[in-house]
């Protein structure tokens, strides 16, 4: 027999679009989209894992702002295109705020600069900005101009990154979270988010215990919720390793006598978070 619903109050709506990519729509209506990348490419072999099909900027109905965690091609490959159509609020670090005005052509007064360890307020939410840090990668600027020519977002992709924490006038805080951990683990202990969207450990091609690296910081975090993005790369090629992933990670949660859980999202599809009352 199932539970009855006394009454729910009206929450989050929000979907993983691809990548680094999120859909989120607050409950007065605003929607915040982060690191566009969504189109199908397949003339990037290096991003050929991470294609979607069959998903285009005519899907989104509504963008009020843009936000890019960093300027790696994989988080603004369709960032001219939501432009375009929306004519967003694009939310950056400062650092990189001219480079992306110039190369996509962004009216200045559209672009909104952020800095480490500060608060925004925006018609919404308002979001709080921490220092982060990208994966290690091998290639220094000489070799980024080799590959993208004329363009210095590529590099600075490397060197800026914006982790934050959204929180709506309900109090409902959503931790958003990519690249190395640098001191976020810690600090949760204090900002206590509802729920942590994180990317994966590292590379798509790191295999090595997974599951227990991934649960180590969702325990230490003390989250309700972990959402884990930027793994369509396995998503498209080893759907049974992610699975098995995440149920480890919830073996591991239940152990340790946590009431966190993982839940993975499929991309595109909808999903409200609400707060509701049952009886049993």
């Amino acid at each position: 027999m199932s539970n009855q619903t006394l009454c729910t109050t009206q929450g989050l709506k929000f979907r993983w679009i691809n990548g680094q990519c999120f859909e989120f729509v607050f409950p007065n209506g605003k929607v915040l989209l982060s690191d566009p990348y969504f189109d199908d490419n397949e003339h990037f072999p290096v991003g050929k894992g991470m294609n979607l099909q069959n998903f285009h900027v005519e899907d989104i109905e509504r963008v009020d702002y843009l936000f890019v965690n960093h300027t790696h091609f994989d988080h603004i490959y369709n960032l001219q295109q939501v432009v375009d159509r929306f004519h967003p609020v694009v939310i950056c670090h400062s650092a990189v705020a001219m480079e992306l005005a110039k190369t996509h052509k962004i009216p200045l007064t559209s672009i909104y600069p952020v800095d480490f360890g500060d608060r925004y307020y925006f018609d919404g939410f308002w979001m709080d900005t921490y220092h982060g840090t990208h994966h290690k990668l091998p290639h220094d600027y000489e070799q980024m101009q080799k590959e993208w020519p004329g363009n210095d977002l590529m590099a600075m992709g490397s060197i800026y990154n914006v982790n934050v924490v959204l929180t709506t006038p309900e109090g409902m805080r959503i931790a958003f979270l990519g690249g190395n951990d640098d001191g976020m683990t810690e600090r949760f202990r204090e900002i206590r988010p509802n729920i942590l969207i994180r990317n994966k450990m590292g590379s798509s091609r790191d295999f090595d215990r997974v599951a227990e690296r991934f649960a180590d910081i969702f325990a230490k975090a003390n989250t309700q919720l972990l959402i884990p993005m930027h793994v369509e790369t396995w998503v498209n090629e080893r759907p049974e390793f992610l699975n098995g992933v995440i149920s480890d990670m919830n073996k591991i949660m239940e152990e340790k006598n946590l009431v966190g859980r993982v839940a993975l999202m499929e991309r595109t599809k909808w999903y409200g978070l609400n707060l509701s009352v049952e009886a049993l």
